[in-house]
């Protein structure tokens, strides 16, 4: 919600502008997003999640934008966990375990359970029939689980980290892939 609030902010104001039409009409500045904020905000105080029907709803309402993909990634990247400090020096093996783990616990703090996991050695997150794929089948909201381990990993200090998702469900594949590369 705090996303689209941000993307809806204008940037400029013409002169010839009557804001009063325009502006009310980006949802972000409606005052329904801004109560729903309020709401959040409590619910995270007490420490409390969001149902997978609310979930569904935010995700239905996202994906009306032409900005969804760019509002999941970005929303997906403010859930991730804070960054770390670390040492300068450590391992990529030290790395990929930590940022698997990080990752693992985000969606588990986040959505109450796992989102698919890790396959082989490397940070390759694999995942069939998830939480996404059964509230959004256009598969824009996948971008949410890019952004989560884009930010995990860079969180750890790494640096020229891509996601890539390389495979989805919704394009017909087996499963949904994110491939982690540039550590």
């Amino acid at each position: 919600m705090e996303t689209i609030q941000e993307k809806d902010q204008p940037r400029e104001v013409l002169k010839e502008e009557n804001t009063s039409v325009t502006i009310p009409r980006r949802l972000g500045l409606s005052q329904v997003i801004v109560d729903r904020i309020d709401v959040y905000h409590q619910e995270v105080k007490r420490n409390r999640k969001i149902t997978d029907l609310e979930f569904k709803d935010l995700v239905g309402l996202v994906n009306k934008r032409p900005d969804s993909v760019d509002i999941f990634l970005e929303c997906g990247k403010r859930l991730a966990f804070d960054p770390l400090n670390l040492p300068k020096i450590v391992s990529r093996l030290f790395i990929v375990l930590r940022a698997k783990r990080r990752i693992n616990r985000s969606f588990i703090r986040l959505f109450g359970r796992r989102i698919g996991g890790f396959s082989g050695s490397g940070l390759t997150l694999e995942s069939r029939s998830h939480l996404f794929m059964e509230m959004d089948p256009t598969g824009n909201a996948c971008a949410l689980v890019g952004g989560i381990c884009l930010e995990s990993v860079r969180g750890l200090g790494a640096t020229g980290i891509q996601v890539e998702h390389t495979a989805c469900e919704s394009a017909g594949d087996a499963f949904c892939r994110w491939d982690i590369r540039g550590m």
